[in-house]
């Protein structure tokens, strides 16, 4: 097994330092920034995150000005897409991967190469500009998108069963469903379902007149008789990192085997990749945030932090006041310290019900 040393950019000396007129090394993500980005589940959250880590989709050059909105979008799509991973780890951790539960993600399963082989695709609709041009661009989608066109180009009923299927635009611009991130319609999207599941709303908000970036996981030709188990997960983590790390490539430091990011976007995916060396993934007991557990001895950790444990034992707490001595739900929640709707949740998320509560 290769273990590496420290995650480097390989434009750390353009970082300028303007008090003291010099160049000056970048910091790169780590293990906490890859932490600190999973738990930004608000607005506020990852816009402090993108600041620290800005610009999040770019080269660090001095004369590069990234918008700055746009850059926290990239890093929205970048959390969306590493929570899609980490809760197929857990699945695969924990033994989870019924149809049901890659189907609650987004997963869409259609018929393989034979009767006997059935595949599965997750679809993502993505946000930034300058997320879907560097996907795009690390991915060779044009070149795919023009062959996938010159495929059909010499039969003219194929060619406008293209157009007509939503694939080929009157402009010239095509949506392909091999390539890793291509320009579909919003009738498309939502006729064939190209987002994940929690994305319905902003499926339904998107412009009709204008095309949106999709990206495609292909997660495998399977035998039915595997096809819904931990390999399945596998192949989709694969195929989702395979994606996001194409800006990376492997150099040596004092001989020692280095790798080499082009962006703190590239930068994080190797720091997720490389954290599930004899890791596992549960779910935060709280919060339902993914915890990547390393170096583990004695009792299963269940929580993100203390704050999230001593949440949950508030949470017990009240159910135990309504259910078990049949306390109003207003002093339940006065007496253990926690709101009735934050408890309910709490409690839901682990299949523990609160009498009375709508």
């Amino acid at each position: 097994m290769v273990a590496f040393t420290e995650i480097k950019l390989h434009s750390q000396w353009i970082d300028f330092n303007e008090e003291k007129g010099m160049y000056k090394g970048t910091r790169t993500p780590s293990q906490e920034a890859l932490e600190e980005l999973i738990a930004a589940d608000t607005d506020k959250k990852l816009r402090e995150f993108t600041a620290q880590w800005f610009p999040f989709m770019s080269y660090i050059k001095s004369w590069e000005h990234p918008d700055f909105d746009d850059e926290v979008q990239a890093a929205s799509d970048t959390r969306d897409l590493m929570l899609l991973v980490l809760e197929l780890k857990r699945m695969a951790d924990e033994n989870d991967c019924s149809h049901e539960s890659f189907e609650r993600l987004g997963a869409t399963f259609s018929r393989g190469g034979t009767e006997k082989h059935e595949q599965a695709n997750f679809h993502y609709l993505a946000s930034s500009e300058s997320f879907s041009n560097y996907i795009r661009a690390t991915t060779h989608c044009e070149r795919i998108e023009k062959s996938f066109v010159e495929h059909y180009a010499d039969n003219v009923m194929a060619k406008q069963q293209m157009i007509d299927d939503g694939y080929l635009f009157e402009d010239g611009s095509v949506y392909c469903p091999f390539a890793t991130l291509s320009y579909a319609s919003k009738e498309m999207i939502l006729e064939d379902h190209l987002y994940l599941c929690g994305q319905e709303d902003k499926a339904e908000s998107l412009d009709p007149d204008k095309r949106h970036p999709v990206m495609k996981f292909f997660g495998g030709n399977l035998g039915k008789g595997i096809s819904c188990t931990e390999e399945r997960a596998y192949f989709f983590i694969d195929s989702i990192l395979r994606d996001c790390i194409q800006g990376l490539r492997i150099e040596t430091d004092c001989g020692i085997l280095a790798p080499k990011a082009d962006t703190n976007f590239t930068s994080l995916w190797l720091c997720l990749s490389d954290s599930f060396r004899e890791a596992r993934v549960t779910a935060c007991k709280t919060c339902g945030l993914p915890i990547i557990v390393t170096g583990e001895r004695g009792a299963k950790r269940q929580y993100c932090n203390s704050t999230c444990k001593r949440k949950y034992k508030r949470a017990l707490k009240f159910a135990s006041l309504v259910n078990d001595e049949g306390m109003d739900l207003q002093d339940a929640a006065k007496k253990s310290g926690m709101a009735t709707t934050t408890a309910a949740r709490i409690l839901e998320r682990n299949g523990i019900y609160v009498n009375s509560v709508q």
